[in-house]
């Protein structure tokens, strides 16, 4: 009985020291937690910039890439049937089928697997290749070089970018088509899947981001770590590489709105087969690259003279070029009604889907 006393005592004891050291553990918690700074989250930092010039990138203009610009695609061949994992945002997840497969290769030497749902046909699945693989080949290597498989179904869904694919809806791609973005589209989902694992938590991205304190669209800042490599790297493309399917307004709020991420992918040196490689020129018209020279005034100003100048040439020659063909149609349809109905037809050949 004594026993059982003298250690109820001392467990009284230790109860109340227990206590007093909890409370002071919690009081120095307390004041660490008051004195602390807050983390910012990148939606919270991006909250704090000013309003973007755009809603999203894709919808900007739509002749940054255009039918005639050249493709790296060089063919397609069928590959039997597999069963395949693949992403459907019809039902929102991924699920195994029974997809037809096709190889497509392109000049520079690179190969992607094609997986198109059944639900189209044998004849109908090529079709569904033939008819988006001259525009991934549009892209340059830096946008298609971690492309390893191309998922197409039927629906108006979005497409998607990333783990090591692209997804593709048809519906939606129509949709895209007729109002002269896919390419554009397929750019930004392209980035998603080559670009973001690289740059988009880099530093010298995340310095660009916080230099230029603003975001070129809505989408990008609102999710300023998954869509902001994506949005801005289309329209730093068609600074860049398409100056003359811009007007001299929309290349300047680019320019001014993101000058530092611009900055930022004119020193990755990404590849950029099959469009025409960067010139002195280009590289000269950028902000950064003109402090960094110590360009004077009037060195900026020829600088742009000279710009304007090749712009001019340039659109010179695709209105030249679009006259060429209208009259290479012309003859074409003069000279097939010299034919018989099945002269025609087998002048024609199969027919294919056209593009």
């Amino acid at each position: 009985m004594h026993r059982i006393s003298g250690l109820t005592l001392e467990f009284g004891f230790m109860k109340r020291a227990i206590c007093v050291f909890m409370g002071i553990v919690f009081v120095c918690i307390c004041v660490q937690a008051k004195s602390a700074k807050p983390v910012s989250s990148p939606k919270a930092e991006a909250a704090g910039t000013p309003k973007p010039p755009f809603g999203g990138t894709i919808f900007v203009c739509r002749n940054i890439i255009t039918d005639d610009d050249p493709t790296a695609f060089k063919s397609v061949v069928a590959a039997g049937r597999g069963e395949r994992k693949m992403f459907d945002r019809r039902p929102g997840k991924p699920h195994k089928i029974n997809a037809y497969l096709f190889t497509a290769t392109f000049d520079d030497g690179q190969t992607m697997e094609i997986r198109v749902n059944p639900e189209f046909g044998a004849e109908g699945a090529m079709a569904q290749a033939k008819k988006y693989l001259p525009y991934i080949g549009q892209m340059p290597f830096a946008l298609r070089k971690d492309i390893e498989k191309v998922l197409i179904h039927k629906g108006k869904k979005g497409f998607g970018g990333g783990g090591k694919g692209i997804l593709i809806h048809t519906d939606m791609g129509d949709s895209y088509i007729r109002g002269g973005i896919l390419a554009e589209t397929l750019c930004h989902e392209a980035s998603h899947t080559s670009l973001d694992r690289t740059h988009s938590t880099a530093k010298g991205w995340l310095a660009a981001q916080k230099s230029d304190g603003a975001f070129i669209s809505g989408y990008a800042k609102g999710n300023p770590r998954r869509e902001d490599v994506a949005e801005s790297y289309l329209l730093y493309f068609a600074v860049r590489y398409k100056p003359h399917r811009i007007d001299d307004k929309l290349r300047e709020t680019i320019t001014k709105t993101i000058p530092n991420r611009i900055a930022y992918f004119d020193a990755q040196n990404l590849p950029m087969h099959p469009v025409a490689p960067l010139g002195a020129l280009a590289r000269l018209t950028c902000v950064d690259v003109q402090n960094q020279l110590k360009l004077s005034d009037d060195q900026k100003t020829q600088i742009d003279t000279l710009r304007l100048g090749l712009i001019a040439e340039v659109k010179k020659l695709e209105k030249q070029q679009a006259k060429i063909c209208d009259l290479e149609r012309q003859y074409d349809a003069k000279s097939t009604k010299l034919l018989t109905a099945g002269q025609r037809k087998a002048l024609e050949g199969p027919k294919e889907q056209k593009r």
